[in-house]
Parts: C-alpha cells; sequence; structure tokens
C-alpha cells in the first residue's frame, strides 16, 4: 500500500484538517490516481468547480472504463462467433 499524506503548516487556523492520509493501492492506473488527487483538493477544502477546471471531467474515463468492462464480460460469455452489439 501507499500513502499520499497533505500536513499543514498554517497553526493559526484552528478548524481546518492539520494532517490529511489517503492510503492507497500501488497499482493505480494514472485514472484512478487522478480521482484520488481531486479528493485529496476536495478533503483540503478547494470548492468543486475549481476542482474540476483544474483536473477536467472524468466522464470519458467512467465510459472508457464501463465500456471495457462491457467488452470483457461480452468475450467471456460469446463463444458462437456471432455478431456483438457493444
Amino acid at each position: 500500500m501507499a500513502k499520499i499524506t497533505y500536513i499543514s503548516d498554517n497553526h493559526e487556523i484552528h478548524r481546518e484538517a492539520k494532517e490529511i492520509n489517503f492510503t492507497i493501492s500501488e497499482d493505480l492506473n494514472i485514472y484512478e490516481f487522478k480521482i484520488v488527487c481531486q479528493r485529496l483538493a476536495s478533503a483540503m477544502g478547494y470548492h468543486h468547480n475549481s476542482i474540476k477546471k483544474a483536473f477536467g471531467n472524468n466522464e470519458n474515463y467512467i465510459k472508457e472504463e464501463q465500456s471495457i468492462s462491457k467488452l470483457i464480460e461480452v468475450l467471456k460469455y460469446n463463444h458462437t462467433g456471432s455478431k456483438i452489439e457493444i
């Protein structure tokens, strides 16, 4: 397991998190790592619009993952050689 840690050096503000830790799998792909970074930014208090502007949108990655998952499922169970709609 890997760990990403944010430690605040601003000791004047007592209501904010002084430390944020994420324990993550070491085999994340770049898109999964991007999502972890977005969550860290959110935990640090950045506004969701700023995060979306800085990191972009995850919809393409999610659609791509769903398409790949569907293709794998079809390939696992379709052995007839017929045309497959994806």
